[in-house]
C-alpha cells in the first residue's frame, strides 16, 4: 500500500518503491556485494549501504533491469514512468527551473541544507535517496541528490532518469548507466485530471509566468467569477470581473503551477498559469 498524489493529469505514488518481487510474485535478487552489483546483468535491488534502517527511510535502490522488466515491479495498474511522463510532470510544475522545489520534501530531516526552493507544493515528497555506482558498487550522494529511474533507454548501456539536487529548485532529465542503483516512483496506467477544462474562451492572462500581479481579461458577458486555484483545486484568491477585467496580487503565492478558473454566465473554463518569483 502506497500513498498517491494527483498532479495535473497524472497520478503518482507519493513515496519510493519498496518492492522485493515482480507483479507475478517472482522475487528480485538482493545483492549486497559491490563486485557482484557492478557486474550484474539481471534484475537486482539493494539497500543504501546495505542498511535496512536507511531503506526504511529512503526505500530501495534498483538497477534498470528491474525498471524495464516486463514482469512489472510496480503495483497493479501502475508502471515505471517513461521519459515523456517525467517531462510532462516537470512541464506541468513550471519547467526545469521550478519543478524541483515543488517536488522536494520540505526541511532538513532528509535533505542537506539549504534544500533550495523546497515547498513540496505538488505533494510528491521527493527524497534524496542517493545511488549505488555502476562501476564499483559504492554508495553515494545520500541527502544530496534525488534520482529516479525512467523506463526509457538511451542505448545498450544507459537509460534516462529524473534528478533534483539539494542546492537547486530545478528538476532535470538525464541518463545513467543501467547498472546504477536508483529508486523507482510508479505512475498510474490510466490517469485523469482532478479538474476538467471547459470550452475554450478568448481570455487573456498576462504576464504568464507572473511575478507580483496577474491581469485577466475576457468578454464582459462570458464570466462573473474568477478564481486562482492550486493543483488540488483549493481556491487561493477569488474576485469578480468588472468590465471584463480583473487583477490578482500573487506576490505572496509560492512559485509554481496554478489554474485560473472562470465561472458564471457561460460554461466553466480553466487556464493554466505559472507563478515565478
Amino acid at each position: 500500500m502506497y500513498a498517491t498524489v494527483t498532479i495535473g493529469n497524472q497520478v503518482w505514488m507519493a513515496e519510493n518503491l519498496r518492492a522485493t518481487q515482480f507483479s507475478n510474485l517472482e522475487p528480485i535478487p538482493f545483492i549486497s556485494d559491490n563486485t557482484l552489483w557492478s557486474t550484474q546483468t539481471q534484475a537486482a535491488y539493494c539497500y543504501y549501504q546495505n542498511d535496512a534502517l536507511v531503506a526504511n527511510e529512503y526505500a530501495h535502490l534498483y538497477n534498470w533491469q528491474v525498471a524495464s522488466d516486463a514482469r512489472n515491479v510496480c503495483p497493479t495498474n501502475y508502471h515505471v514512468p517513461t521519459l515523456s511522463e517525467w517531462e510532462t510532470l516537470i512541464t506541468f510544475l513550471g519547467g526545469n527551473a521550478l519543478a524541483g522545489g515543488q517536488l522536494k520534501e520540505v526541511g532538513f530531516v532528509h535533505w542537506l541544507e539549504p534544500n533550495t526552493g523546497a515547498s513540496n507544493s505538488s505533494g510528491f515528497t521527493l527524497l534524496p535517496s542517493g545511488w549505488r555506482a555502476y562501476n564499483n558498487g559504492f554508495f553515494e550522494n545520500l541527502t544530496y541528490m534525488a534520482y529516479l529511474w525512467s523506463s526509457t533507454p538511451v542505448d545498450a548501456l544507459n537509460a534516462t532518469i529524473m534528478l533534483v539536487g539539494y542546492d537547486s529548485e530545478s528538476a532535470y532529465t538525464s541518463s545513467s548507466h543501467m547498472n546504477t542503483g536508483l529508486p523507482i516512483r510508479c505512475i498510474r496506467d490510466e490517469t485523469s485530471s482532478t479538474m476538467d477544462k471547459g470550452d475554450p474562451w478568448p481570455s487573456i492572462i498576462y504576464p504568464n509566468p507572473a511575478m507580483d500581479f496577474v491581469k485577466i481579461q475576457c468578454p464582459t458577458n462570458a464570466f462573473h467569477t474568477v478564481a486562482l486555484v492550486d493543483i488540488y483545486g483549493k481556491t487561493l484568491i477569488q474576485g469578480m470581473m468588472v468590465n471584463g477585467e480583473l487583477q490578482f496580487d500573487v506576490s505572496n503565492i509560492p512559485s509554481g503551477a496554478y489554474f485560473i478558473n472562470f465561472e458564471g454566465g457561460s460554461a466553466p473554463a480553466q487556464e493554466k498559469i505559472i507563478i515565478q518569483h
